[in-house]
């Protein structure tokens, strides 16, 4: 019987054999087919959080989806293709393999709209597509989980140097100096305090205490409580996270924990030209100003006693925290994030409605 037009195209190796002509026997190998897969960071799990947050200035975070080719004809020429509804675009590239084995993190045109307007988890397909000069199709898909983007990773377990990775900076992206709601809150303390004009630094550390107690008392009006909202949606295996409130969000429940409050006061102070900090320690998140506009000691607050103390109570509850937090700044669980810096460094604001 004749072999088939299939048989003479595998590639010849060692391994199989075939009768040649003159009953010699060539050895051959078993086929290899071009194989490829698509996979996200931190097992299929994907965290609009870190990509907003850190997109701009850590680009591990924005390319986290991974595409791996293996059995590729080196030399051939490809067009990739990757979609998802979470692009702007699907990702179209075309380059030559030069090697049989390829791993590529493509910069993909996410849609941060798309991204910040996610509530809830929730399955998205990426589906790749290759098309070869040598006419080869090969088409595969990965479900990822989205987390929804109120939930901020405040840390990552690093395999290669099996520690924990501190990304905390990420909850600067949503404390929120340039909201809309901010400024009613200003115009409220300027009309119902002591406090008739909103200046910064520019008259001194009282003038700084009676703006800070100006803010306090106009949220503490408003009936904003303490509320122990901090679960995440699902557990996942290298990662930590929190769930958060956005400052809209805070003000409408008229409900914050210790990380809502402390974000909700941090956007207020600097967007009245103080220079707010955020302090965590483990389980635990408070705010700091500094006393001075280029830094120096810290006044800080307690802000889960908004609806039971007042300000003299929470300062002095932040300061005993402070002292304690002090000492133990740099080890696990123990950091503070200076919003300046941050904004410096290119940490921005997400924008909520």
């Amino acid at each position: 019987m004749g072999l088939g037009l299939a048989y003479y195209l595998k590639k010849p190796s060692t391994g199989d054999t075939v009768p040649a002509e003159a009953g010699v026997t060539q050895p051959i190998t078993s086929e290899k087919t071009l194989a490829l897969e698509v996979e996200s960071s931190f097992g299929n799990h994907l965290y609009p959080s870190l990509i907003l947050s850190f997109g701009g200035v850590a680009s591990e975070f924005r390319k986290c989806i991974t595409l791996r080719f293996s059995h590729a004809e080196v030399g051939e020429k490809c067009q990739i293709k990757l979609a998802s509804d979470l692009f702007e675009t699907p990702f179209i590239k075309t380059l030559t393999l030069d090697s049989e084995d390829l791993v590529m993190t493509p910069d993909v045109p996410w849609d941060f709209k798309r991204l910040r307007d996610v509530k809830q988890v929730r399955p998205e397909t990426l589906v790749v597509s290759v098309v070869t000069s040598s006419g080869k199709r090969l088409q595969t898909s990965c479900v990822v989980t989205v987390h929804p983007i109120n939930e901020v990773v405040s840390k990552l377990f690093d395999s290669e140097t099996g520690q924990w990775q501190d990304t905390s900076i990420c909850f600067a992206a949503y404390v929120n100096e340039g909201h809309p709601l901010i400024n009613q809150i200003i115009q409220e303390a300027a009309l119902k305090t002591s406090v008739t004009r909103f200046s910064g630094y520019e008259f001194g550390l009282k003038s700084v205490k009676d703006q800070m107690q100006a803010v306090w008392e106009t949220l503490a009006a408003r009936g904003l409580n303490y509320s122990d909202l901090a679960t995440t949606s699902s557990e996942v295996s290298g990662v930590s996270s929190q769930y958060v409130r956005f400052v809209n969000e805070s003000l409408k429940d008229q409900g914050a924990n210790c990380v809502d409050a402390s974000l909700l006061f941090a956007s207020i102070f600097r967007r009245i030209g103080l220079r707010p900090v955020l302090i965590f320690v483990p389980g635990h998140c408070f705010v700091g100003v500094y006393d001075k506009e280029q830094g120096g000691e810290l006044i800080t607050l307690e802000t889960t006693l908004l609806s039971s103390s007042t300000f003299a109570q929470a300062e002095s509850a932040g300061d005993k925290e402070m002292q304690m937090a002090s000492a133990m700044m740099g080890q696990t669980g123990f950091s503070y994030i200076d919003l300046s810096l941050a904004r410096d460094s290119g940490v921005l604001p997400i924008e909520s409605n």
